[in-house]
């Protein structure tokens, strides 16, 4: 598991983490669930809270009622708490965005080119009250993702921006969606400014990628811990 970032917030420490290939596939689908919970335990050291992904904009909230279960609900923004197990998206090229605010409160956000089309980074930003953190784990960058001219003005108009703001060239000379920069785009008209953001998942062999035909799904994952 490769840490993304550790940072400070007040008494907390904000931790955001990306399950690699080695960690095994942790598609709550796929998977069985007493395998998936060893996985999750094996990386973090407890059972992690993920959805149902649709590629919206649904939003849910933990709580101690949250069932223990694959996936607590259908959504793709997963907002937790300061003492919440840790939240996770998981994903194979689409964007795995995590935010914490300025309470150390993690949002996990499944962001692929619907979700961006729909305003799904809108909805995480809008789930705590100031955000100051914002990482972008692993996804496709635009060398891999070859892309319609339609789909891309689909996406431009739901992250606020011109189509040639998130427009890229494919390694083969398409027309590619620079999914980063759209998630930039999106938190940007927040204020927010993206902290980290994660290799292609395409090209880097450490991560399961759709485009490649991996049917295996990776993620990443976010919690908050006490300050030493």
């Amino acid at each position: 598991m490769l840490e993304l970032l550790r940072r400070d917030i007040g008494d907390r420490v904000a931790v955001v983490a990306a399950s690699e290939r080695a960690d095994g596939d942790i598609h709550p689908e796929r998977v069985p669930y007493d395998l998936l919970v060893e996985r999750q335990r094996a990386m973090t050291s407890s059972r992690w809270v993920m959805l149902d992904e649709v590629h919206g904009v649904g939003l849910y909230r933990w709580s101690d009622r949250t069932p223990a279960s694959a996936m607590a609900a259908v959504g793709d923004v997963l907002v937790g708490d300061r003492c919440s197990p840790p939240v996770a998206v998981w994903a194979a090229d689409c964007a795995p965005v995590v935010l914490f605010d300025d309470a150390a409160v993690p949002v996990a956000c499944h962001a692929g080119w619907r979700g961006l089309a729909g305003g799904v980074i809108d909805v995480a930003a809008h789930a705590v009250t100031t955000p100051v953190v914002a990482v972008l784990g692993p996804c496709i960058h635009p060398c891999c993702y070859e892309f319609g001219e339609r789909e891309l003005v689909e996406v431009a108009a739901g992250v606020g921006v011109p189509a040639d703001a998130i427009a890229g060239t494919s390694s083969r000379g398409a027309l590619a969606l620079d999914v980063p920069a759209a998630v930039a785009a999106a938190l940007g008209r927040h204020g927010i400014e993206v902290d980290v953001t994660g290799s292609c998942t395409s090209c880097d062999p450490r991560w399961f990628s759709h485009r490649r035909g991996d049917v295996e799904r990776h993620a990443v994952v976010a919690w908050s811990e006490r300050a030493l």
